[in-house]
């Protein structure tokens, strides 16, 4: 397997008294023991644990970007601040990370041609490899790898696997770091010093928790780091074991995905705070007592109330008035206080074109998160942008499926995604179906694009074979499975065919009334015959 080295660091390679930790010759089942391995436990729920976050501003990202390798990390919980306060951010980021479907297939690539006892053979070995595959739930797993490679910059992972389920434990990428690429894949090592923050020893120490234990490949890590020192401090994770996804092409210094806007979203988030104070102080009252003065008295401060009856009397109204309404009390005149401002609805057009700034600046349309915007062409088009977005991360998720196919289940399969999302998979499935009518082997394929699994696939079919249902369920004559009758007419344009303009009134009807759609109606074409001649 050739090996490119990315990133060198003065560490020397973690060794353990029973082998290599990045030896693959160990199956998954010895590498883990879920005899022991019971449960990974993400927090002691017999003790506290606090979080405290930190408010940042665009001069914190100007410092970071400064030195981008050195404020890695700081730049990542900057990413993750905006990910918990930003709804744009966090809407955008979810956005590409569910676009697709993850409609995905394997087929055999050794030779076919054998006996029947070799063919039984191959088909046992392909239900077993589609029933390990079933198990990592592909929809549910990468989704969240996307997100949080476009919101870190990178993804770091350890698969847990023991034939029947399969999970991800997400690291955190301050203590992860890319060490080398093989064949399209990232490898990565850990910072055993991760288990001296805080309480993470206690996930790893027996000791202390003899019940929830993290991978053997961990505890080795870190008992060889305590024991030989600062130069075992980063070890390599197994790469039959890891998954690393970057967003860019820096694999030195992967930084998150939408680093470019994040002084817009702060603005965004500026705007926010203060058309929430505008809206504040406009609906604030203030209430003015006014402490009358003695008639024909030249006394300063000769007041006819006495002042501590004053005092009373306002402490008794400052109990009863609304949060938004202030008051005091003056021996003096007062004009009339307003707080109304009456540009409040410019105000709100400055946070929406900020927000429309944001997007153009992504590439992303408004009309996937505004209802009131409307335009399927442009919609379209932007749409396939983001899609090639989409299919880079899964381009890469697919190489690394593959060399897990190859290293833990079995190297006869190739593996391979459907390259389609949510807003393609029918017209992509269209496809399929022309090519199977035209004798392509894509009959698998078109099922999977429907949403079904390979597994499903193949187990339905089976089991409706067994059951003999194609003659039990004998449809029904119709016009859906007899010869369809000529149609006449120009065909229906395509929606990528259609102007804006012509979209909306095709989704309106405002067609139904002109005089090309009354002519259309009654032409020849649309009746049955010919229509019978009269006399003049």
């Amino acid at each position: 397997m050739n090996k490119t080295v990315i990133a060198s660091t003065n560490k020397v390679k973690a060794k353990i008294p029973d082998g290599n930790l990045t030896s693959t010759n160990k199956s998954h089942g010895q590498i883990i023991n879920y005899s022991e391995l019971k449960k990974l436990l993400l927090q002691n729920v017999g003790k506290t644990t606090n979080r405290t976050y930190v408010q940042y501003t665009k001069d914190n990202i100007q410092t970071y970007l400064r030195s981008p390798l050195s404020n890695l990390d700081n730049i990542r919980l900057v990413s993750q601040f905006l990910y918990r306060v930003s709804a744009p951010y966090k809407i955008i980021v979810n956005y590409f990370a569910n676009l697709g479907t993850f409609s995905y297939n394997t087929i055999y690539k050794t030779d076919i041609t054998k006996s029947s006892s070799e063919k039984n053979k191959m088909l046992k070995s392909y239900q077993e490899t589609l029933r390990r595959l079933e198990s990592i739930r592909f929809k549910d797993e990468l989704p969240s790898v996307i997100a949080t490679a476009i919101r870190d910059g990178a993804f770091f992972g350890f698969c847990c696997d023991n034939e029947d389920t399969f999970f991800i434990n997400a690291l955190d990428p301050k203590y992860c770091k890319v060490s080398s690429l093989q064949n399209g894949v990232y490898d990565f090592s850990f910072n055993a010093s991760f288990f001296d923050q805080g309480t993470n020893k206690y996930y790893i120490d027996s000791d202390l928790n003899p019940d929830g234990l993290w991978d053997q490949v961990f505890i080795d890590g870190y008992n060889t780091y305590k024991s030989q020192g600062r130069d075992y401090m980063w070890f390599d994770i197994p790469p039959e074991k890891g998954i690393c996804i970057i967003a860019g092409d820096d694999a030195i210094c992967p930084l998150p995905y939408f680093l470019s806007v994040f002084n817009d979203l702060l603005d965004l988030l500026d705007y926010q705070d203060l058309i929430k104070s505008k809206t504040e102080l406009e609906n604030t009252v203030l209430l003015i007592s006014k402490i009358p003065l003695l008639d024909g008295s030249n006394e300063v401060n000769d007041f006819s109330v006495d002042l501590d009856l004053v005092q009373a009397t306002q402490a008794v109204i400052d109990e009863v008035v609304p949060s938004l309404v202030a008051t005091a009390y003056s021996p003096c005149e007062v004009d009339k206080i307003e707080f109304n401002n009456d540009n409040q609805v410019q105000q709100t057009n400055i946070y929406g074109q900020a927000l429309s700034n944001l997007m153009s600046n992504i590439g992303l349309s408004e009309m996937l998160f505004n209802p009131d915007k409307n335009g399927s062409v442009g919609l379209n088009a932007s749409i396939k942008e983001d899609e090639m977005v989409f299919f880079r991360f899964l381009s890469r998720l697919e190489s690394w499926v593959s060399r897990y196919l190859q290293l833990n289940i079995s190297e006869d399969y190739l593996f391979y995604f459907h390259q389609i999302t949510y807003y393609s998979r029918n017209e992509y499935a269209g496809k399929l179906k022309e090519a199977a009518t035209l004798g392509v082997p894509v009959k698998m394929d078109y099922g999977i694009v429907l949403g079904f699994t390979p597994l499903q696939l193949v187990q339905k079919t089976h089991f409706e074979n067994a059951l003999d249902l194609s003659s039990l369920w004998t449809p029904l004559i119709s016009s859906y499975n007899e010869a369809s009758q000529e149609k006449s007419g120009a065909p229906k344009k395509d929606d990528e065919a259609l102007t804006d303009e012509g979209a909306s009134s095709r989704d309106d009807g405002k067609n139904e009334g002109t005089a090309a759609k009354k002519a259309l109606n009654s032409s020849p074409a649309r009746g049955r015959g010919r229509p019978r001649k009269t006399k003049e």
